[in-house]
């Protein structure tokens, strides 16, 4: 990826003062990819941190109670296993190449907004969102089954163990072992440095503001240019301190585990909830293109049923690692 030697050289300088979380922020040990097509991961060794948001992060940000609430009670959960993590969001051109070796037929149609609400296109598709993208790009259009099909083929085809993350694990590798809204600091002017969201770009292409939208509220862009309008090149922004590119803008990414209204059960290691919950709806971690900056932040998780399909809905993998 072009941009990765410059941001891996900024980011000293950009995340200078930074606070990690007490001994429990590894570094990344290595890069991987399984095969040509297949992604490229980077090592997470084992650690622990704190999931979810505070309270105060909520009355900050000025959150309804209802989503402040998703995002609690905050705990400590312990990563016991390195694991690889998706260093991107999941290219069009990766996904192509599933669909051909495979012969997967993700089904037509994608759900878009239109300023005031989220009408269903049956033009639409993960191969051409219509939204002016390239094979560089990250896929859109899919739904939970897409990515999790897609997880099971890098299975068959590496004979490795891939699958999407748990909640925990996108959130431990998203923190990039920092805490607080977001891994670049707590600055949300500088959001635009560091995230693909709803900013003037997209404004200025859609002429979104100031419409009601379903919930009698308008959608404003952020005042700054993070200079994409829709979805950017995977590696378009700088990484985390763990080297994870794009973690919490550009598309919005499927986890594994089934929907629970909050944390009140949440485990205190790395597994998904997979047994218990609502499974017909799953877990969506980071945001999309054309998101706020206060829900594109590290704790910030969403309810979508497994069969909607959205153009800012995308795929990030992990796969189980073995230090042997």
């Amino acid at each position: 990826m072009k941009g990765r030697r410059y941001w891996q050289a900024a980011l000293v300088v950009a995340l200078g003062g930074l606070p990690l979380l007490a001994a429990s922020a590894p570094e990344a040990t290595r890069a991987v990819r399984d095969c040509p097509v297949c992604p490229e991961l980077v090592v997470l060794k084992p650690g622990t941190f704190t999931i979810g948001a505070s309270a105060a992060e909520g009355i900050e940000l000025d959150l309804p109670a209802d989503l402040a609430a998703r995002e609690q009670p905050r705990h400590r959960v312990t990563m016991a296993r390195s694991i690889a993590f998706g260093r991107y969001e999941i290219t069009i051109a990766q996904f192509a190449a599933f669909v051909a070796d495979s012969g997967y037929a993700p089904e037509p149609g994608c759900w878009q907004f239109v300023g005031s609400d989220w009408t269903f296109d049956k033009t639409r598709s993960w191969k051409d969102s219509k939204l002016g993208q390239r094979d560089d790009h990250p896929v859109t259009c899919v739904s939970w089954h897409d990515a999790d099909a897609y997880a099971r083929w890098l299975s068959r085809r590496t004979g490795q163990a891939y699958r999407l993350p748990s909640e925990a694990e996108w959130e431990y590798a998203a923190r990039g072992g920092t805490q607080g809204a977001y891994w670049f600091g707590t600055d949300r002017s500088a959001v635009c440095r560091y995230v693909n969201l709803g900013d003037q770009d997209t404004e200025a292409r859609f002429h979104w503001a100031g419409r009601p939208t379903a919930l009698t509220l308008a959608w404003k862009p952020e005042d700054c240019h993070d200079g994409f309008a829709t979805t950017s090149p995977v590696d378009a922004k700088p990484p985390n301190p763990f080297g994870v590119y794009g973690v919490l803008g550009n598309v919005m990414e499927w986890a594994a585990d089934c929907w629970h209204d909050d944390y009140s059960t949440g485990p205190d290691g790395a597994d998904a909830r997979l047994t218990s919950g609502d499974c017909s709806f799953r877990v969506m971690r980071g945001q999309g293109w054309l998101a706020i900056a206060g829900s594109a932040r590290s704790a910030f998780r969403r309810k979508m049923a497994a069969t909607d399909r959205r153009f800012t809905f995308g795929i990030r993998v992990v796969r189980d690692w073995d230090a042997n």
